[in-house]
């Protein structure tokens, strides 16, 4: 072979490796491009993958309420015409004549307000000493009932023997019943300090006194006294232990202690014989978006139901009140009509 056909011969193999070798550089970056488009897509923001609407990139989901446990406002159902949402601070929870005080709901003494029952009550009854006292409304409530009784009876020797008691007298109370006749007795008929209802101001207890000797007689709501148990409620009192609800009030049957409420809750307890935690149950059973509780009591139409404590409702006119229960809500109470004269 000549050497000019040998020179063609290796230019030949020349050009053929070259356009290999071209084809296959070719082939490895567009391998490389791929696998960095790739591999930037597997490192991109989880935020932005999210599919596109129609609009543009939708942001990521907000929790469901489910989820968080919280009910947004607007997601509540819309109020009728004549109701508005109110601000009600959870401390007054431990406001009103509603205020549930037992073995589990306890209740701050200085929070009462109170008066002198000496300085404020009738000819009607007498009362231990001059620094007895109650708050003004359950005062008024005391008056008019023995007032009554009096009237009925013409019996004016009953004696209240105790109104709103602080912490420390509460203690002391409790640790004198320890010491002299065992936790059993004290436990059965004494209230833990700060569980008592007399640190509410509206409980009283009723002894009698017989002014010729100085003696008390007890208080056990029988015979010529059953009037005044009787017609408790409609004063507003409720006799808070009876006999049949201990195993609910966590307090042996104590004839001599009554608690104001005031109408028409008494109203209520007295004629389905509720003690005070069933009746704040009972209340529960009828919210403001449900069927309210109407009630008739000497004469006046009421309407009645709950709200949880960070949902109160009220009408924006007529004459309502709103009482804390001292646990979970409220119960607010409207006044439909006035008594006849």
């Amino acid at each position: 072979m000549s050497s000019k056909e040998l020179a063609r011969r290796r230019a030949r193999r020349r050009r053929f490796y070259l356009k290999r070798f071209a084809f296959l550089g070719g082939i490895l970056l567009l391998t490389a491009g791929l696998a960095g488009l790739l591999l930037s897509c597997v490192l991109a923001d989880p935020a932005e993958t999210v599919a596109p609407s129609g609009e543009g990139r939708t942001s990521p989901a907000a929790p469901d309420a489910a989820e968080t446990g919280e009910v947004s406002e607007t997601a509540s159902e819309p109020l009728p015409e004549g109701w508005e949402r109110i601000d009600v601070p959870e401390s007054a929870l431990a406001e009103g004549t509603l205020v549930l005080v037992n073995g589990e709901a306890a209740f701050d003494a200085s929070r009462a307000k109170t008066i002198s029952v000496y300085e404020g009550k009738n000819r009607n009854y007498l009362v231990k000493n001059i620094y007895l006292s109650v708050t003004p409304e359950t005062l008024e409530a005391l008056n008019a009932w023995m007032e009554a009784f009096a009237g009925e009876t013409g019996i004016t020797d009953v004696n209240i023997v105790a109104g709103w008691r602080s912490l420390e007298d509460q203690t002391k109370l409790y640790d004198n019943a320890v010491a002299k006749k065992g936790q059993g007795y004290a436990d059965t008929y004494l209230a833990l300090p700060g569980h008592s209802e007399h640190h509410t101001g509206l409980a009283v207890d009723l002894d009698t006194y017989n002014v010729e000797d100085g003696t008390s007689g007890g208080f056990d709501g029988e015979g010529e006294y059953a009037w005044a148990v009787d017609h408790a409620w409609e004063y507003g009192f409720i006799q808070r232990y009876p006999p049949s609800k201990s195993g609910i009030t966590g307090i042996d049957y104590e004839s001599w202690h009554f608690r104001y409420v005031g109408l028409p809750h008494s109203c209520v307890m007295a004629s389905e014989n509720l003690c005070l935690e069933e009746y704040i149950e009972l209340l529960r059973g009828y919210p403001f978006f449900g069927e309210h509780l109407s009630v008739c009591c000497l004469g006046v139409d009421y309407e009645l139901y709950f709200c949880p404590k960070d949902r109160v409702i009220v009408p924006t006119a007529g004459r309502y009140t709103v009482c804390g229960n001292n646990v979970d809500g409220f119960v607010v109470v409207l006044k439909k009509t006035e008594p006849a004269a």
